[in-house]
């Protein structure tokens, strides 16, 4: 199965050159999966949550 994500959050630190993104993707059963990707110069880390939502609604509104 092929999800469909909808970045919700996508920021980037000059700083430390760490850039964080954060999607969403509906379920066939109407749940959740929360994926959020840290990317550092030395590392790439990844957590993916299953929120169980409700139907007919968005977790989150998605970035442009």
């Amino acid at each position: 199965m092929k999800l469909a994500y909808d970045v919700i959050e996508d920021v980037y630190d000059d700083t430390t050159q760490i850039r964080t993104m954060t999607e969403q993707a509906r379920l066939p059963s109407g749940q959740w999966l929360i994926r959020t990707t840290v990317y550092s110069p030395h590392h790439i880390a990844m957590d993916v949550t299953h929120i169980k939502g409700k139907r007919n609604r968005k977790m989150f509104k998605a970035l442009a």
